[in-house]
C-alpha cells in the first residue's frame, strides 16, 4: 500500500520535470572570425539570412491571401447552394492563417557564420 502512495509523488515530479524541460530556451552567442576575410564572408551569410527570412514572409502572406480566397469561394458557393435562411447559416468563412517560419534561415546563418571561421556557441536555459 506505501507503493500507491509513493506512486502519485513520483507522477507528480516526472510531470513537473517534462514541463520544465518542455519551457527550456535555446540561446546562441556568436564569436565573429578572426580574419577580415572571414568577417567578409559573415557579412554575406547576414545577407543570404536576410534574404531568406524576406521570403519566407512573403511565402506566409501569400499563403493566407490564397487560403483568404479559397475560403471567401467556398463561402459564397455555399450561400448560393442554400435553399433557404437556415441552411445559409450553416454556411461560414474558413479561418486562415500562416506564419513564417525562419528557423531555417537562421540554422542555414549559423553554419554559414562558422564555415567562415566563426564559432557559434549554443546554450539551454
Amino acid at each position: 500500500m506505501n507503493k500507491m502512495k509513493i506512486l502519485p509523488g513520483a507522477m507528480t515530479g516526472l510531470a513537473l520535470c517534462i514541463m520544465v524541460a518542455a519551457c527550456s530556451t535555446t540561446r546562441y552567442e556568436y564569436h565573429p572570425p578572426a580574419t577580415e576575410q572571414g568577417r567578409i564572408c559573415v557579412t554575406h551569410c547576414a545577407s543570404v539570412r536576410e534574404m531568406c527570412q524576406g521570403n519566407e514572409i512573403h511565402r506566409a502572406q501569400a499563403e493566407r491571401y490564397a487560403c483568404e480566397q479559397r475560403s471567401e469561394s467556398i463561402y459564397r458557393a455555399c450561400l448560393r447552394q442554400a435553399d433557404n435562411r437556415d441552411e445559409s447559416r450553416k454556411c461560414y468563412r474558413a479561418s486562415c492563417w500562416a506564419s513564417e517560419n525562419t528557423w531555417r534561415c537562421d540554422e542555414n546563418y549559423r553554419q554559414c557564420f562558422v564555415v567562415c571561421g566563426g564559432s557559434v556557441h549554443v546554450f539551454q536555459e
